[in-house]
């Protein structure tokens, strides 16, 4: 019994002895892998590294690239600023001159149909808010004179009825008068004609109309001349 014992501590030695080799070797291929992959990491570190220095100087020559792009940038919304508003000048300049030229005398002037249509077609292409807004004068040029027509006519007849004699403010039909006076379309433009743009023949016949109002629409022969002015072509 005791000799088995011995035996097998024997066997186990040799077992021991023989496997001892072996470990070691692992152990030191396992270093060695190690240590390459080390290696192999820090090599990575370096490039990375190097291609972020790269990076970095890219970003820094763009960024001045950036500041130069931004600074023409603003020199060029400045000149197309200034640009823009030279533009503006010579169309207003423009516009006033066309104005001026080919659409104010006929509003100085008593409606005339074509002449009305080809001043409107002077305002084609124009851009001054200040011109364009005197489009709708000349536009309606026709319907203000044919309104404030209608109503003298209708007036005429009751005047007529009543011999043309004075009339008192104070009176009924010349309170008719001057109510249907204030209604007409063009009397809005007229009363506000200080501060506003008007047509120059309507504010003459208008005028004239007051004067008549005021004299206490009495006189035939200065209505008729009003009326007069009134029929269109």
């Amino acid at each position: 019994m005791k000799k088995i014992k011995l035996m097998v501590i024997a066997m186990t030695v040799m077992m021991i002895a023989a496997m001892a080799p072996n470990a070691t070797a692992q152990t030191v291929q396992n270093v060695q892998q190690l240590e390459k992959d080390i290696e192999t990491h820090e090599k990575n570190i370096k490039e990375k590294e190097a291609a972020i220095k790269d990076l970095e100087e890219k970003i820094d020559s763009l960024k001045s690239q950036l500041k130069s792009l931004e600074s023409q940038k603003k020199e060029l919304e400045k000149d197309v600023k200034n640009e823009a508003k030279m533009r503006k000048e010579k169309f207003t300049t423009r516009d006033e001159l066309v104005y001026d030229q080919e659409i104010v005398d006929v509003l100085y002037n008593p409606y005339n149909k074509s002449d009305v249509e080809e001043a409107l077609e002077s305002f084609e292409g124009m851009e001054t808010k200040d011109v364009i807004k005197k489009k709708e004068l000349v536009s309606k040029y026709g319907e203000y004179t044919k309104d404030l027509k209608e109503f003298m006519e209708k007036m005429k007849k009751q005047l007529t009825e009543n011999r043309w004699k004075y009339v008192s403010s104070s009176t009924d039909l010349y309170k008719k008068f001057e109510k249907g006076l204030k209604g007409t379309k063009y009397w809005k433009i007229y009363n506000k004609k200080e501060k506003n743009e008007s047509i120059d023949y309507l504010d003459r016949v208008m005028d004239k109309i007051m004067m008549f109002k005021n004299d206490g629409l009495k006189n035939e022969a200065q209505f008729n001349e009003i009326l007069n002015m009134l029929y269109a072509n």
